[in-house]
């Protein structure tokens, strides 16, 4: 069980005497949390959610419980903080900062299908949404500075191949444009054991204590990659399609987000793999977090690189003479996305002249030409037509 401060029946009935709630009728401890004591307490006034915060300071604490204020007002299913008969949101229980949220009906989701990955999708971007005009911001806890940092650290404790990849995803995740990308207040880990269903709607957004200021993207990106998952960490398309299509109709990507959706998608997994190995790696002393298995994200990071890597294809021309070289390439490259290496081999010696010429008239970049006897290489690699 999650509780790591107890708390008797008297000290909470003292402590509901701060709330108009009404008086205990029963409660029990939650063993779902990881971070905080929670406890489900009923009143004469109703069902909440108590929880002692074990590693947030007040200060962190106020632009939270402001936040889930923000996001109830705005209509969305989040743990509305009761204030206390004074007016506060946060209280003080066996030494702890502590605060009383309304309780939400629902379960969590171990299997999502297609649509309620949807209805995951649409919610988030209502999030986003709602918290443009949230006037408070916070950098992330997880943010790529923590990122790179955590990387760097790691590094000379992991094994060649771990390391390896690890070294390779640094240097990848260097080249996204993060400050660039449209911000909010995002949730920042909104996983299944976060969110609760009724009657097939999302009823209820939980733990909202990694919110912070960053990219919608990112956000997204970390609920694909928990909601959208097969077995193996691979991502299932139907419901991938789906939460990414609700979102959307909601919040529109930029050309930017386009552009960048697959890198993000490497930084969320990067982040979950960095955390769960920091915490295997460097666990606090005396810390009773349950311990998640690292190597589930870094499987998750190898299908997202493999995926975010453009193909390769072969345009067979030999035996063909001029123009056909030229337009055999044109066609195989007409509907290729930015970025696909595409290798020419060709038997007509023009073919090194006119297939650069065409190349770079039409955006796209010749990183290769060879001759080997009486066959010629070209390889480019696409970009954007112009």
């Amino acid at each position: 069980m999650s509780v790591y401060t107890p708390v008797s029946a008297t000290e909470l009935k003292t402590f509901l005497l701060e709330y108009p709630v009404g008086t205990l009728t029963e409660y029990a401890g939650i063993s779902a949390g990881l971070q905080n004591s929670n406890f489900f307490v009923t009143t004469t006034g109703g069902a909440y959610v108590l929880t002692l915060f074990e590693h947030h300071t007040p200060a962190e604490l106020t632009y939270f419980l402001a936040l889930l204020q923000h996001w109830a007002e705005a209509g969305l299913p989040v743990a509305r903080p009761i204030a206390t008969q004074t007016g506060q949101w946060l209280s003080e229980l066996n030494g702890k900062p502590a605060a009383l949220m309304l309780r939400l009906d629902g379960e969590h989701l171990e299997h999502p299908m297609p649509e309620q990955c949807a209805a995951m999708g649409a919610i988030l971007a209502q999030l986003h949404l709602a918290a443009r005009d949230f006037p408070q911001q916070r950098p992330p806890d997880r943010g790529h500075e923590w990122r790179m940092h955590t990387a760097a650290n790691l590094l000379p404790r992991l094994d060649a191949n771990n390391a390896a990849l690890l070294q390779a995803e640094i240097a990848f995740q260097q080249t996204i444009p993060f400050t660039q990308l449209p911000t909010s207040t995002i949730h920042a880990d909104l996983f299944r054991d976060n969110v609760l269903f009724h009657r097939g709607q999302v009823s209820g957004i939980l733990d909202v204590y990694f919110a912070c200021t960053d990219s919608c993207l990112y956000d997204l990106a970390i609920v694909v990659n928990d909601w959208c998952c097969n077995a193996d960490g691979s991502l299932d398309t139907p419901r991938t399609h789906a939460c990414l299509s609700a979102y959307q109709a909601v919040r529109p990507w930029d050309t930017l987000e386009h552009t960048y959706w697959s890198a993000l998608l490497r930084a969320a997994a990067l982040r979950f793999w960095l955390s769960r190995l920091d915490a295997q790696l460097n666990p606090y002393e005396g810390d009773m977090i349950l311990q998640k298995d690292p190597n589930e994200f870094r499987d998750k990071l190898l299908h997202r690189i493999v995926d975010s890597t453009p193909p390769a294809i072969t345009v067979d021309a030999r035996r063909l003479l001029c123009p056909m070289p030229v337009i055999r390439v044109q066609q195989a490259v007409e509907h290729l996305p930015t970025g696909v290496t595409v290798t020419a081999l060709c038997t007509d010696p023009g073919a090194l002249h006119d297939i650069p010429a065409w190349a770079r008239i039409h955006g796209h970049t010749v990183l290769e030409t060879r001759s080997a006897g009486r066959e010629y290489t070209i390889v480019l690699q696409t970009g954007l037509s112009t």
